[in-house]
């Protein structure tokens, strides 16, 4: 294996130690958001619990198939890697200073680090070919570009208003910060991401085919997290959680659907021999990282 896919796999690895510390702290250690507002503490919670239990696990087996040279699990260890780099940008920065402090911050640079590293490596039209099996991607396509649109709209109904108002959004007020940092990472970063990435999917280009299901595995973790936040709001009494519940866990079951049959098809080296095309995209790794 080459030598900095390994570190790249290694950062990861440091990344999930330090999320499961945290994360684990922050369900038992009362300090952790002991000034946040009840909504904030309670979306903490939330979370937390969901990093534990499915997205720490997730990402060792992914770093496992990466360090084998799956192209499968490096394409879903690239979008749980996006789900800790936005998670850890809202923790580092929106979180009251206390103990774990460092630890975030840790978490959000190894994260990304190990993310930009293991991208720049890529030599992305030799694995695009990998990708390519000459098939239908409509429901990807169709499912990126809504999501993109649609989560667009429902931030831009709840801001627009309150600009022409000249009031706070009431979401902002909630969780007792100057702005919802949710809808500046989403606008800013996520939403268009998507959006692009359908409209390259849908030609085959190569950036589309590498990360469609890098996008769709995010989706897929924060709408985890998401479920995760609504249940612990709920049980505090800070509302109803039962219809968002159902929708996200819809949403979910699409996003995994539509990963599983894009990688289905995908040819794999991580548990065989590989084909030739894969192993050229190894060769072309290896003479980047050296």
């Amino acid at each position: 294996m080459p030598t900095r896919r390994m570190l790249w796999v290694a950062l990861s690895l440091a990344s999930v130690v330090l999320m499961a510390v945290s994360s684990a702290a922050g369900l038992y250690w009362p300090g952790a958001y002991f000034n946040e507002t009840a909504s904030w503490a309670s979306q903490g919670i939330g979370q937390d619990l969901v990093n534990v239990v499915v997205v720490c696990p997730a990402l060792l087996v992914a770093a496992y198939f990466v360090a084998r040279g799956s192209v499968r699990g490096l394409l879903v260890w690239l979008g749980l890697l996006i789900y800790v780099i936005y998670s850890y940008v809202l923790y580092a920065f929106f979180v009251h200073f206390h103990r774990l402090f460092l630890a975030y911050v840790a978490t959000l640079g190894l994260a990304f680090w190990a993310f930009l590293g293991a991208t720049a490596s890529l030599d992305l039209d030799s694995l695009g070919r990998i990708l390519d099996r000459g098939r239908s991607y409509r429901g990807q396509v169709i499912y990126l570009t809504a999501s993109g649109l649609l989560f667009a709209t429902l931030w831009l109904r709840a801001i627009v208003p309150a600009l022409v108002s000249g009031v706070t959004p009431d979401d902002v007020r909630e969780v007792g910060l100057p702005v919802n940092p949710i809808h500046v990472l989403d606008l800013a970063f996520i939403l268009p991401a998507m959006v692009v990435t359908a409209m390259l999917l849908r030609r085959r280009h190569a950036v589309g085919l590498v990360f469609a299901v890098p996008l769709m595995t995010f989706a897929a973790a924060m709408g985890g997290a998401i479920v995760g936040m609504s249940i612990v709001m709920q049980r505090r009494g800070l509302g109803t959680a039962t219809g968002t519940v159902g929708v996200l866990v819809v949403l979910i079951a699409i996003a995994l659907g539509l990963t599983f049959t894009f990688l289905r098809e995908t040819r794999d080296g991580g548990a065989g021999t590989p084909t030739a095309e894969l192993e050229r995209f190894r060769a072309a790794g290896e003479t980047r990282s050296g």
